[in-house]
Parts: C-alpha cells; structure tokens; sequence
C-alpha cells in the first residue's frame, strides 16, 4: 500500500515470535553526487541522536528487550532493520521513524563514525579478493555515478563536514523515497496502523529533485593487469548484464547460478578446481541495477596459471552459448535454486529485505510458487539468449591483480 504522503509499506504475515521491520531508503552511492561515500556516512551516524533521543536512549529502546538493530548500504540503496519480540515490535516503529525524519547527526558522533569508516576504507584495502570486484564495477561505469565507491574514499570521508551530510539527508530521507516493510506474528492491522502512525504523518514539503542519470553502456572493453604485489593473482572477468526491469533477469540469475554459485557442483568449481586443482576459490555474481547489471567471474590463482583458468572458463561459456543444457540438465538446475530460494525465504529478516526491494522496484511482490513459475518456465534458447548477452569474448572485461 502506499500512504498519503507517498511512502510505500509492505506487509506480509509469519508463524513467528519476533517481528522484522526495515526502511528501504532510495539512497546509496550512485546518488553521492561529488560528496563520495556520503550515503554510507548517513548510514553509520543515523542513529546516533535524534531531536528527541540520544545515540544511548535509541540504542537502549531496541536492546533493552533482546531487539537488534543493523543497517547497509548498496549502490541504489541503504537499508536499516531491527528484529524485536512481537510484543514491543511498536518499539521498533518508534525508533526506525525517528531517525528517518529527526536525525541530527551531532558534530562530535559524525566525527567518530567518520573515523569509523576510514578504519573500514583501509581494512577493505587489505583485501584484494573484495577490493577488486569494485574496482572492476569503477572500470565498467567509469563516468558515470554507478561506478561510485560505496565506501567513498578516505579523502573524501575526511573532507565531509556536517553541512554536507544534512544536504544529503533532507534530500534523500523523504517518503516519495521509502519503502516500509514488515515480516512477522502481529496481526497485519495492527501493523498497518503502526505505519500510518510513525510513517504516515509527515507530509513532503518539497519536490523531489532527484535527477535521474541512465546508464548507457560503452562500447570498447578492457583487459587491464595492476600491480598490487599480492600472494596469488586476483582476477575479475564479466559484462554488463541484464538490469532489474530485463524480462531476462531470471534466466540470468539461473545461469550465474549453474556456473559459479554456492554448490559443490557449479560448473566452475568442477572444472578449475575439483578436475585441475588451479584455483580454491572461484564463483560467479549477477548483480541487477534498476537501469543495467554486472555479471562477473572471480578466481583467485598464481599468475602462471592464469592462462590456463581463462581458456577454460571461454571454453565453457562458448559451449554454453552453443548448446546451453540438455533439457533433464537445465530442469535439475531449476530445481536446485528453487531450493536455495526456499531456504532464503525461510529466513525472515531477509524476506522482509527482499520484500521491501521488490516493492520499490516493481511496485508488487512476488511470492515463492509466482518465481518458481517464472524460473521453471526459462527454456534453453533463453538461457543460450543470455549467455549470448553476458559470456561472448567481445562482451568481456577482464581485471587482474597480481
């Protein structure tokens, strides 16, 4: 449903204890603008005094009967959950609305906490394996807002005063941009009357300015190796790849799935690692963004090797492209992420998350038997379409650390 003043709620009923509230915020760093990692900076000092309360009093509100509190920030998004026993979940309303619309982000806490992500900026630089995925995505969308840090930088974090976080936030923090979303054992009306109370009453006061900036893929490649004197290479190859709005987005899910997810048997692992003993860790991502997607490998092996892991991985991706999967193959692929997704939904602070996004995104949710429909329905010319799209060697940038 959406309230009078444009923010959204999402509500959906659990045979559980606990409730599990969150605010989707259209907030992260593709809308930094020039003040980098300003989003992620709102996230971590949100919570850190209000109008009304103190970083101690908001902290103690939530805690004080067994609740948690946690929050993340993503390229199109930040995202902030509490999970509270049913009974004081009004609690978790309470807190969520205040820091959405009274935060104050006192001097001294913004100082800490910039400090805070500093600290983070640098242990993230430590490690290669998790540094390099978004210096790839930098490379991909160099130019454009996509390819923006989450972290920031840490001359950016030092240089951001209180000023320019306030900016952000009156901007971003307004209803017309939030998703409420609810997944728990209270009675759905009780719920509702609780959104309308902490989210409803708030009125934008002014226009949206936000202005949208597409993204438009380029059309050359690279194939860059960085000297970063680390133990093994790092390596980082993919594409662009099919965006939240593709009908596609499915069939490239699956694929990302059957070649590098979490299962023993993901083409990938079977090949360079458990039949050549190359690499012990390889995988395979899809990230959807609301206008493109980034599809990429990672592996990790010494350099000498290198050579040989690629040759492997585009042999396997031409034979995707080719043949795609005999039909009893494809069918046993279906079923195994239907039963990862089953898993996924049975975790409840994750549901609720994915709800939210889904509402924002698409405007509805689908349940579980409405994406098994979609996912069992996905032939093999499809899945032969996307790896057309996603693996072709002319579609393929490539990253190395070394």
């Amino acid at each position: 449903m959406v309230l009078s003043n444009g923010a959204k709620v999402v509500l959906s009923s659990a045979d559980s204890s606990a409730s599990y509230v969150g605010l989707f915020v259209a907030s992260g760093s593709r809308h930094d603008g020039t003040t980098l990692g300003v989003s992620h900076l709102i996230e971590h000092a949100i919570f850190k005094g209000t109008d009304k309360h103190s970083y101690s009093e908001l902290m103690n509100m939530v805690e004080s009967v067994g609740g948690e509190m946690n929050a993340y920030t993503a390229k199109e998004e930040t995202c902030f959950q509490i999970a509270i026993a049913n009974n004081h979940v009004e609690k978790a309303f309470s807190v969520l609305s205040e820091i959405f619309y009274d935060s104050i982000f006192p001097e001294e806490e913004l100082r800490k906490e910039k400090t805070v992500v500093i600290d983070e900026i640098e242990s993230y630089e430590d490690v290669p394996a998790e540094m390099i995925y978004d210096d790839f995505e930098e490379q991909l969308f160099q130019g454009h807002s996509l390819a923006t840090n989450i972290l920031g930088t840490k001359s950016s974090v030092r240089k951001m005063t209180r000023s320019d976080v306030m900016e952000t936030y009156k901007k971003l923090y307004r209803p017309s941009r939030l998703v409420v979303s609810y997944v728990g054992g209270v009675d759905l009306e009780t719920i509702t009357s609780f959104a309308e109370k902490y989210f409803g009453q708030n009125a934008e006061k002014e226009q949206d300015t936000i202005v949208k900036n597409p993204f438009v893929p380029r059309g050359t490649n690279f194939n860059i190796v960085k000297n970063k004197k680390t133990h093994q290479a790092h390596c980082v190859l993919g594409s662009y790849a099919p965006a939240l709005s593709s009908e596609l987005k499915f069939a490239a899910s699956l694929l990302t799935n059957i070649l590098g997810g979490p299962s023993f048997n993901a083409l990938l692992n079977l090949k360079l690692r458990e039949e050549q003993g190359l690499t012990y860790n390889i995988e395979a991502n899809y990230t959807a963004y609301s206008d493109t997607g980034v599809f990429a490998v990672y592996f990790g092996t010494d350099y000498s090797k290198v050579p040989l892991c690629r040759q492997i991985i585009d042999d396997l991706f031409q034979s995707v492209i080719e043949k795609g999967f005999e039909e009893q193959q494809l069918a046993a692929y279906k079923q195994q992420i239907l039963g990862q997704l089953a898993v996924s939904d049975d975790n409840y602070m994750s549901l609720m998350l994915n709800n939210a996004k889904s509402f924002w995104w698409y405007g509805h949710v689908d349940s579980f038997q409405e994406v098994a429909q979609k996912i069992n329905a996905i032939s093999n010319d499809e899945i032969k379409t996307v790896a057309k799209q996603i693996l072709s060697p002319e579609k393929i940038n490539v990253l190395i650390y070394k």
